[in-house]
């Protein structure tokens, strides 16, 4: 189990290859694939998990890279956080045209834990829909965490996430790799390498995989409700129900802050808002 010496993107089973569906982990995957002759090793997996509150071009470029690449990609939704009854029962295995696009496992987590994630209660959302769920898949198929390499999309201009995730406390037995970084790989190199392909992501520059996601500053998410109003209602309601706000403004105030000056964002606030999504962005 490990990876090549002279090649970061060659990796020995068993791995579980974590796909965000953003166009850095896609890269990273390319190359992975590649590394081992266009067919991956039986023990090297890739899952994607959805949240329900992906944009569907998210979606279509997940199917896309698995069509396009012919590499099997495990859709995965959350179900429960209950423990009795074993790790197949907390997710379910989706695909293209069955996955939830309405936040249907956003939606039962928080029924479960009957609040919101937020600024202020934590980005538990990413713990439970996307790394539990991930940690899940494996577990079915006989890989404890910690037995198994996990392979995540960091680039080597995210440092401060390359250097910290493997030390925090909880995951000192997991066997995390970041290839994008050890390779050197910056966005730059990312927006060169998808130039170069036949397809890409179709999403709309200041937005990002999660469409809405509260844990950008007010700035972006402002500039992100501007470029894509669509989905916002299932935040707003979920906060009428709780009566609390996923983030430091609630949507009705967002909502408000653009009725009364609906103004084009600039360049800076959809660099700000462009950021991609994935299973690992809880600090």
């Amino acid at each position: 189990m490990g990876v090549g010496m002279s090649n970061p993107y060659f990796i020995s089973g068993p791995a579980l290859i974590s796909f965000s569906g953003g166009r850095t982990s896609a890269m990273m995957l390319r190359n992975i694939i590649d590394a081992h002759g266009g067919v991956l090793p039986d023990d090297v997996h890739v899952a994607f998990a959805n949240t329900g509150k992906e944009h569907e071009a998210t979606l279509r470029f997940v199917h896309e890279c698995a069509t396009q690449w012919n590499v099997r990609i495990r859709w995965l939704e959350f179900v429960t956080n209950l423990r009795r009854g074993g790790a197949a029962s907390r997710f379910e295995e989706v695909g293209y045209n069955s996955a939830s696009r309405n936040g249907e496992p956003l939606s039962r987590l928080i029924s479960r834990k009957k609040a919101l994630f937020s600024t202020v209660s934590g980005r538990w959302c990413t713990q439970f829909c996307k790394v539990s769920v991930l940690h899940d898949f494996m577990e079915t198929l006989g890989y404890k965490p910690g037995t198994y390499i996990e392979a995540i999309g960091f680039r080597s201009d995210e440092y401060d996430r390359v250097y910290e995730l493997p030390r925090l406390p909880r995951n000192a037995h997991r066997q995390l790799l970041f290839p994008l970084a050890t390779a050197g790989v910056c966005k730059a190199d990312v927006f060169r390498f998808w130039k170069q392909q036949p397809f890409d992501l179709e999403l709309q520059r200041g937005t990002g995989n999660c469409d809405h996601c509260p844990f950008l500053s007010d700035k972006s998410r402002i500039a992100r409700a501007r470029l894509d109003p669509a989905g916002l209602d299932w935040w707003g309601d979920h906060e009428a129900n709780r009566k609390f706000a996923f983030g430091r403004k609630s949507i009705a105030e967002i909502k408000a802050q653009i009725d009364s000056s609906p103004l084009l964002i600039n360049d800076t606030e959809a660099d700000a808002a462009d950021s991609e999504c994935g299973a690992w962005c809880a600090s």
